[in-house]
């Protein structure tokens, strides 16, 4: 006879303390030099309008050396990730509409005093970001730093307009020494770890400041349903399949500001806790599409033989547990010293917490707004600190985003402050 038990997780509700909106934009700006001329148009009053003068194909681009006019349409930039290292609020912006003139930004974040409708800079620089540059960045949805002050992120290399998908180059692993602004480390993903489907849109760096080059970047194909293992020392990369990468059937169903979905996104994002005493870490993940949470360590991921059987030992994936209905998360990120893990709940318009050492029943939600906290897209720890990005993406593709109220944030508190009260408090 099998016995079944009924595990039931009861989520604490607070609001916290600690999490404020730190800045604030209803549209996207850029801090433009002086010779630099930009087509400002709207897309409502020319919908017709494309970016590029000619026939569209990766070739043409790579090989222009300038853009005379910048495109620019305030309408279709809509930030997808957020990130911090030291004075920096890092921006990124997919390139999924024309009118994106940069994919990589950054606003000083505690020298500006003014916290709305802060104008964007590129990063490093404008030259890198124009899609035409031989050098470009082409596209980039989130980014992840790592404890040696170098930031990591893909550049998917496609532009992803609707009805004009269009491939400039291959997928590209991009470091950049935050320390000199320079970028120190290019790899293009082989074709044998990229699927028709995929979409890398997120990242996370194994890495020790006791051995800079010895590092690993994981990352989720959330619509090929796989992960990308990228060892730096070696310069080379494998892919890992596993059932519990793809999205649940029964959890694909979302409604966000009233607005109806259906998405089919797997793995999602992957968070990874302090180093253990063998040396290795905990990888979590999750599909956006599903509400279980599973680990794995990075001593499976890190060996390419281990990690690419097409069996694996019953003890290498593990499910932690379901976090419980309309508890799809999107990113989510671990205050290592803590075990803290903060998700985006972006079916609740909030943001959870998790206590790693306690079981998933401890979940809590940290904060909920249905007017401002609409779909939080990116969550990260920096430091002590917690920083969240909504982003409105709901209202934005049901073309229902006015451009005079604030439709972006992004938020902040001490972790400390954000978890008091809930199940997560140390």
């Amino acid at each position: 006879m099998k016995i079944f038990y009924l595990l039931i997780v009861y989520v604490v509700y607070v609001s916290s303390a600690g999490l404020n909106v730190e800045f604030s934009w209803s549209r996207i700006d850029y801090q433009w030099s002086k010779n630099q001329k930009y087509n400002s148009g709207s897309v409502e009053q020319d919908p017709s309008r494309i970016v590029f003068d000619g026939q569209t194909n990766a070739q043409d681009i790579i090989n222009r050396d300038h853009q005379e006019i910048i495109d620019y349409q305030y309408e279709n930039n809509i930030p997808m990730g957020a990130n911090v290292w030291q004075d920096k609020l890092f921006i990124s912006i997919a390139r999924r509409r024309p009118g994106i003139p940069s994919t990589l930004n950054y606003i000083p974040l505690r020298t500006n005093k003014h916290k709305k409708n802060v104008p964007l800079k590129p990063y490093p620089n404008w030259k890198i970001n124009n899609i035409y540059s031989k050098e470009n960045f082409v596209s980039v949805y989130r980014t992840a730093i790592d404890a040696c002050d170098r930031m990591w992120f893909v550049d998917t290399g496609i532009l992803e307009y609707p009805g004009n998908r269009t491939k400039i180059k291959q997928h590209q692993i991009v470091i950049i020494n935050l320390n000199t602004d320079k970028v120190i480390h290019r790899y293009n993903l082989p074709d044998n770890v990229i699927e028709s489907a995929t979409v890398l849109a997120n990242l996370n760096i194994d890495a020790s400041k006791k051995n800079c080059e010895d590092a690993f970047a994981y990352i989720p194909d959330l619509s090929g349903w796989g992960l990308i293992v990228y060892s730096l020392k070696q310069n080379k990369a494998w892919r890992v399949n596993h059932w519990y990468f793809l999205p649940d059937p029964q959890a694909k169903n979302f409604l966000i500001a009233g607005y109806s979905f259906q998405f089919n996104d797997g793995i999602f994002s992957v968070q990874l806790s302090k180093e253990k005493p063998d040396g290795y870490r905990d990888m979590f993940f999750h599909a956006m599409a599903g509400t279980r949470i599973y680990k794995v360590s990075t001593k499976v991921l890190r060996n390419e033989a281990l990690a690419t059987r097409r069996v694996h030992d019953e003890g290498d994936f593990v499910e932690i547990g379901d976090k419980g209905p309309n508890f799809q998360t999107s990113t989510a990120d671990i205050h290592k010293p803590t075990g803290i893990l903060f998700m985006a709940l972006v079916n609740q318009n909030s943001v959870g917490c998790w206590n790693i050492n306690k079981g998933i029943e401890t979940l809590s939600i940290i904060q909920r707004d249905d007017d401002q906290l609409i779909y939080p897209s990116d969550v990260r720890i920096s430091g002590d600190r917690l920083y969240v990005l909504t982003n409105t993406m709901p209202r934005f593709l049901n073309g229902q985003l006015n451009y005079n109220d604030i439709n972006f944030r992004v938020w902040s508190g001490d972790v400390k402050s954000a978890i008091r009260g809930t199940n997560c408090e140390i």
